[in-house]
C-alpha cells in the first residue's frame, strides 16, 4: 500500500478541522447583537398627573358665597302716650308705652288714683302698683282693656295723643316738709283730671298751667313735668 504524502495528510487534517468548525457553528445559537434593544411589551401608558399649576389653571374658580351682614338691631321705639275716659265716665286713664316698658295713671279726680308700671310685649301691657292693676291690648292707635283701683273696676278704650295732651307728674317735698306726688291727665277736649297724694292722703289737685306746667300744691308753686317715658 502506498504511503500518503505529507501534503495529503495536511489537506485531510484541514478538511477535518473545517468540518468540525461548521458543525460547531450550527450547534451554537446566534447571540443577539450587542447594540440591539430588547423588545418591550406594548402597554398602555397612564396619563400623566397634572401639576399643581395646571390643576389650578384648569379647575373652575369657585365663586365665594355672598356674605349677608348681620341685621341691625331695631331702633328703640318712640314712647307713645294714650289718654281718655273710662267707659261710662267717672275716671280717666293715661298710658305711656316706651319699648318693652309701660306706665299708667288712673284717677277719678277725687280720692281714687293709682300709679302703675310693668311690661309691654306682643301687643299687651300688664301693669301693677300699690293701689291697683291694669291689663290691656295696644295696636299703635288705641289701648283697650280694664283696670282696678282701690277695688273699683273700669274698662276703657283710649287713643294716642300728642303734647300738650298727656300725663303730667310732680313728685317732691314741698316747703312744709310734706311728701307730695301729683298726677294730671290732660285730655283732648282740654279737660284735666288730677289728684295729689300728700303724705299718703289723696285729694283733688289744682289745675296745672299746660303751657308752663306750673301748679300750686300745699301753698307752694311747683313745676309739674310732662311724662315722656316709661319710668316713674
Amino acid at each position: 500500500m502506498p504511503r500518503n504524502s505529507p501534503l495529503v495528510t495536511l489537506l485531510a487534517g484541514g478538511a477535518l478541522g473545517a468540518g468540525l468548525l461548521i458543525a460547531s457553528m450550527a450547534a451554537t445559537p446566534e447571540e443577539p447583537a450587542a447594540d440591539a434593544e430588547p423588545a418591550v411589551a406594548e402597554t398602555e401608558t397612564p396619563a400623566a398627573e397634572p401639576t399643581a399649576t395646571e390643576a389650578a389653571t384648569e379647575a373652575p374658580e369657585e365663586t365665594p358665597e355672598p356674605t349677608t351682614p348681620p341685621p341691625e338691631p331695631p331702633a328703640p321705639a318712640e314712647p307713645e302716650t294714650y289718654v281718655g275716659y273710662v267707659d261710662g265716665g267717672g275716671a280717666s286713664v293715661a298710658v305711656i308705652i316706651d319699648g318693652a316698658e309701660a306706665i299708667a295713671y288712673v284717677c277719678d279726680g277725687a280720692s281714687r288714683e293709682a300709679w302703675l308700671a310693668g311690661t309691654a310685649s306682643d301687643g299687651r301691657i300688664e301693669l301693677t302698683g300699690e293701689r291697683g292693676s291694669l291689663s290691656a291690648a295696644f295696636d299703635g292707635t288705641v289701648v283697650q282693656g280694664e283696670t282696678t283701683v282701690d277695688g273699683q273696676n273700669w274698662t276703657f278704650t283710649i287713643a294716642q295723643v300728642d303734647p300738650p295732651e298727656g300725663l303730667y307728674r310732680f313728685a317732691d317735698t314741698v316747703s312744709g316738709g310734706a311728701e307730695v306726688v301729683g298726677g294730671w291727665i290732660v285730655l283732648p277736649d282740654g279737660t284735666q283730671v288730677g289728684a295729689v297724694s300728700v303724705d299718703g292722703e289723696t285729694r283733688p289737685a289744682e289745675p296745672i298751667d299746660v303751657g308752663t306746667g306750673r301748679v300750686t300744691v300745699e301753698g307752694d308753686d311747683v313745676q309739674a313735668e310732662l311724662q315722656t317715658d316709661g319710668s316713674l
